[in-house]
């Protein structure tokens, strides 16, 4: 006993225990006891104010997966006072020394400050609850792409993640998807979770509640105004087209056209007023009038076989678009033509019916039509002036549902376009504008054209939720279960998960055999990657439909492209001669054609990786030399392309040896390093040349690791330009462009120059500020030797495919340098360039991206261009300006860039990024 009691660390060997009595004893455990009372509440207080739990609401509504910040209690958004309480510093400085960096994150998290609970999680331990919080954060930040991401992922590792499920339901909510949000709360629920489980419910139900209510609004304005399209009896629903006026007035037009008295007519006369009343104008009460005039003897035949089109959804008939034509019904014959756009019409025609009334919803109609029959034409840009001149004229009359129509035309186009940033925009507005006016039918429009900019995009978790939420809104509906499942399988294949594609495409051809350009594609690279022996038979009926379809010619190209990739699967030598035929006739479409300039690529990059699987590998350097436009090189070279989980690598040695590699085993997208991508036994064969030219396609020219760092290495650009063996070299000018001032709304700090060893006197030449605007860039650029960028890189699809310089304002608001622009110049002193933007190298994600500013610049007639695929440091213009000097000693570019980044990776602490600069020539 008494050796219990001593004090820790002190023996009792060599004296004699002190004898305890009773009253000696109670000190003793009375003194615990107090320590215990009060460390008891210090120790809450502590987690208090870690976790602010002492208020009976919670402050964050997302779940964190620190189990003390995880108690349930009702939430309450914060006020202003609340969110603005300081984080406990003191605190989190216990936290620090145990080193909880998950603690520490979830306290700011649950503080309202996300950045630096982000900032802290990155540091923190790799786990399932360590990828939960950080999409919190990212929640918090607003990204909900990002958080989605994250939380699928997670939770296809752990399905019944409480926190994760929890969270997903939040995203997918804020994300403006309640029907999806709704099951995952439910999901929740199941959980039996106290608390948890109550709100889990709540929220789904209140989510339901709001779709629901939405919904059967618009179905019985939708319902009640069919109704006066097949009974002459159906009352006029003047209550529901006021809350719906838009499908009302929609369907207004067939409910005159299909009348067959005028006294039906006039009886529709109060619905145009009121429809007029709500638009604007006059124009439905004066068509209501003109055609209640019409002498119905003659007009009332027409009008029933026009209601026997409406009945059947069928295209009117050659011979009946005639007969319309010589009545004089000219609303007749206009409907029919919209209900038959795949049918060729002169344009005339069309123009000629929309001067007939004095309605803007009409020539709106025939507008879009018209748009519709130049891309069918080929004429893309003409299509899309049409669409973006119409949108103009909608906002300006005030037409809201046509607007968000015509909105998601514009998206559709834009996607079809590769211009992503656009789609998403256009097809977000054409979103928040139909859920505005409740207008059912155009919100879900617009869920399928947000699906289609977000797969084009890599952006899998988004797509999926889109498509998710689609389905929701109309489960039993069989071209909607086609249309989502057979777009998931295209999202299962990219992420290289075969047997979930093919799931997913038998769930499409459940209700309809029938899968479209998307899923033929789908089922073509299924039979390759898992065959079965329905494959060719259902490939070659897909084909042949899409084959005779009238389409763009770039969709037509890309179903040759598909054709010939099947082909390829049964006789080589038959799909090369039609991945051929595909290049050729894809050529005069390149430049306006974004589905032409797709085919073409994913033709070439075929046709190499197939000759690898063939081990025909001397006929790679051939394909990818004519891809890229550049000479075919001899020696000490890499060639390589990717398809989906194929990647071919050949190695021209020193003395022209050839070496391929063909890797069929990829199991999840190409990452951002391709560090081992090229095997050691091509390496051994490239190590002897002094460098190495490397002719790679997108998207391997943007990432880093495709060499090792000790190797000399570029990659090979095509260049417009040619420099006579004889030209006097331009005397030296060293341009840097710093210190920029962007337009405001950009939200964008100014870079200044790196410190580096500044060009003599009078040989050097500085844009900054407003003066560093495109024209006067392009203009300095074109004597330049030397050109350093230290601007923002900017992605934006509607200026251009790669991403931008964000450069001074003109007089005209245009700021971007594009590659675009450059390809318009010729840089005479065969400059240098160094891009000092953030991430100059990295392409956006994109499906078959063919240009970046890097290749524009070589284009136009630069020597070499270095830029990096990370953000780099300030400290990077003391490397860059090392790597200049050697140049100008006479090393060659990518000499000189390896002898500096091993200078730096063996010198510098903390300088990995060298091994992201990459160097194009």
């Amino acid at each position: 006993m008494a050796a219990e009691l001593d004090a820790p660390g002190k023996s009792t060997r060599g004296r004699r225990a002190p004898r305890l009595r009773a009253w000696h004893i109670i000190p003793l455990l009375v003194f615990p006891a107090i320590l215990i009372a009060r460390s008891g509440p210090l120790a809450n207080r502590r987690q208090e104010l870690l976790w602010l739990t002492d208020a009976r609401t919670r402050p964050l509504e997302a779940r964190l997966s620190v189990p003390t910040a995880d108690v349930h209690r009702p939430y309450a958004r914060p006020r202003e006072e609340r969110a603005s309480i300081a984080v406990p510093l003191r605190e989190l400085a216990r936290l620090e020394e145990k080193g909880d960096r998950a603690g520490i994150a979830a306290s700011y998290l649950v503080h309202g400050d996300p950045q630096q609970g982000l900032a802290h999680l990155q540091h923190a331990q790799p786990s399932l609850n360590r990828d939960n919080d950080q999409a919190v954060a990212l929640l918090l930040l607003g990204r909900h792409d990002d958080a989605l991401e994250r939380l699928d992922t997670l939770l296809e590792a752990s399905g019944r993640h409480p926190q994760a499920l929890w969270n997903r339901a939040l995203v997918l909510r804020e994300m403006g998807l309640h029907l999806v949000s709704a099951s995952v709360f439910d999901e929740v629920a199941a959980l039996g979770e106290q608390g948890w489980s109550k709100e889990a419910r709540e929220q789904a139900e209140g989510l339901r509640r709001s779709v629901t209510q939405r919904r059967e609004s618009w179905k019985r304005t939708h319902a009640a105004m069919t109704r006066l399209t097949t009974d002459a009896r159906a009352p006029v629903p003047l209550e529901e087209a006021r809350q719906h006026p838009g499908i009302a007035r929609g369907l207004f037009y067939d409910a005159v056209r299909t009348a067959l008295s005028s006294a039906r007519v006039t009886a529709l006369l109060p619905l145009a007023e009121l429809l007029d009343g709500i638009h604007g104008g006059t124009a439905l009460a004066e068509y209501t009038r003109a055609i209640a005039a019409r002498d119905f003897t003659r007009r009332a035949p027409l009008a029933a076989e026009y209601a026997r089109l409406l009945e059947t959804r069928a295209p009117a008939s050659a011979e009946l678009l005639t007969r319309l034509r010589a009545s004089g019904e000219a609303d007749l014959l206009l409907g029919a033509k919209l209900r038959s756009l795949d049918v060729p019409s002169p344009p005339d025609e069309w123009e000629s019916l929309a001067r007939k009334w004095n309605d803007p919803w009409v020539e709106l109609l025939v507008q879009d039509a018209l748009a519709m029959q130049e891309g069918l034409a080929g004429e893309a840009w003409q299509a899309d002036q049409r669409l973006k001149a119409a949108l103009t004229l909608c906002r300006e009359k005030r037409l809201r549902p046509r607007c968000a129509d015509l909105l998601r035309k514009v998206s559709h186009r834009a996607t079809s376009a590769n211009r992503l940033l656009e789609a998403d925009e256009t097809a977000r507005a054409s979103w928040r504008e139909a859920q505005s006016m409740g207008e059912w039918e155009l919100e879900s429009a617009a869920l399928r054209a947000l699906s289609q900019a977000a797969r084009f995009q890599f952006r899998a978790a988004a797509a999926r939720a889109y498509l998710a939420e689609y389905l929701a809104r109309a489960p039993d509906t069989c071209d909607v279960k086609n249309y989502v499942h057979r777009n998931v399988a295209a999202l299962e294949l990219m992420r290289l998960r075969p047997q979930e594609a093919r799931r997913a495409l038998m769930r499409a051809q459940e209700c309809g055999p029938t899968v479209g350009l998307v899923g033929v594609w789908t089922l073509t690279d299924l039979m390759r990657l898992d065959r079965k022996p329905q494959d060719e038979q259902q490939i070659r009926t897909e084909l042949a439909r899409a084959l005779a379809a009238r389409e763009t010619p770039g969709r037509r190209m890309l179903a040759r492209l598909v054709e010939a990739r099947f082909e390829l699967l049964l006789n080589r030598s038959v799909g090369n001669q039609k991945l051929a035929a595909v290049i050729r006739d894809a050529e005069p479409y390149l430049s306006t054609d974004a589905d032409a300039r797709d085919a073409a690529a994913v033709a070439f990059q075929t046709m190499a990786v197939t000759a690898g699987e063939a081990g025909a590998f001397k006929e790679v350097p051939d394909v990818v030399a004519k891809q890229l436009g550049v000479k075919k090189p001899q020696q000490c070279a890499l060639i390589a392309a990717m398809e989906a989980e194929r990647t071919v690598a050949v190695a021209l040695g020193p003395r022209g040896q050839v070496l391929g590699h063909l890797d069929a085993s990829r199991k999840e997208p190409l990452g951002e390093d391709l560090s081992g991508l090229v095997p050691e036994s091509l390496l051994a064969l490239l190590r002897p040349c002094p460098q190495v030219d490397v002719l790679a396609a997108s998207p391997l020219d943007s990432r880093a690791g495709l060499l090792p760092p000790e190797m000399a290495w570029s990659y090979r650009v095509a260049t417009r330009t040619a420099i006579a063996p004889d030209r006097k070299p331009p005397p030296p000018l060293h341009v840097v462009v710093a210190n920029v001032e962007t337009p405001a709304g950009l939200g964008l700090a100014r870079l200044s120059s790196w410190e580096s060893t500044p060009a003599p006197v009078g040989q050097s030449m500085e844009l900054s500020g407003a003066q560093a605007t495109p024209s006067r860039v392009l203009e300095a650029m074109a004597r330049a030797t030397d050109i350093e960028f230290h601007a923002h890189g900017v992605v934006d699809r509607n200026l251009s495919e790669a991403p931008v310089i964000a450069l001074a304002p003109e007089y005209d608001g245009r700021y971007a340098l594009t590659s675009e622009a450059l390809r318009q110049v010729k840089l005479e002193g065969s400059p240098v360039v160094l891009l000092g933007a953030c991430s100059a190298a990295r392409l956006p994600p994109l499906l078959h991206q063919t240009s970046s500013l890097p290749q524009a610049f070589v284009g136009a007639g630069a020597r070499a261009v270095f830029a990096a695929t990370v953000d780099i440091p300030d400290s990077a213009g003391r490397f860059f300006q090392g790597v200049r000097e050697r140049i100008h000693g006479g090393a060659t570019p990518a000499v000189a860039l390896r002898a500096e980044r091993l200078r730096w990776l063996r010198e510098v602490k903390g300088a990995p990024w060298v091994s992201q600069v990459l160097l194009y020539e």
